[in-house]
């Protein structure tokens, strides 16, 4: 996928990977915003169910307003059908790296501040009525 286009974006590099898809860091070449990009698994993008339910968690995302959760811009089908999401590109290490460079253990401040913005996140989905079903350190 590297160097492809998705619409108006340009692939630069693969983030990360996951059981329905890939993560990658793209470019919106006439406005040179930097995005991240999560692209269906190709075979999963042929069962609709899978489809429809990576679309709906971009739609999901949307209706909780909240500094915890990533902004999503835009979502559509490549034209051999797979789906793809567009968000904000956030800039950090994921609580997985971090703990890897501080050799598996956290001050407990540093942890008990992480607990609470993600309950907070959780909170604020949980009221629109949605539960997040797969959290990880990633």
């Amino acid at each position: 996928m590297i160097g492809t286009r998705i619409g108006p974006y340009r692939i630069e590099r693969k983030l990360g990977q996951g059981g329905m898809g890939a993560v990658y860091e793209a470019i919106h070449e006439t406005i040179e915003r930097r995005v991240a990009i999560k692209v269906l698994n190709p075979q999963l993008a042929q069962n609709a169910d899978v489809a429809v339910r990576f679309i709906n968690e971009a739609r999901a995302v949307n209706l909780v307003n909240h500094p915890g959760l990533v902004q999503v811009s835009d979502f559509g089908q490549m034209p051999d059908g797979t789906a793809y999401i567009v968000m904000e590109l956030l800039e950090g290490d994921s609580l997985s790296k971090r703990l890897a460079r501080l050799g598996g253990k956290m001050p407990l401040l540093d942890i008990l501040r992480l607990i609470r913005q993600i309950t907070s996140a959780l909170q604020a989905a949980h009221m629109k009525g949605i539960v997040h079903r797969d959290l990880k350190p990633d």
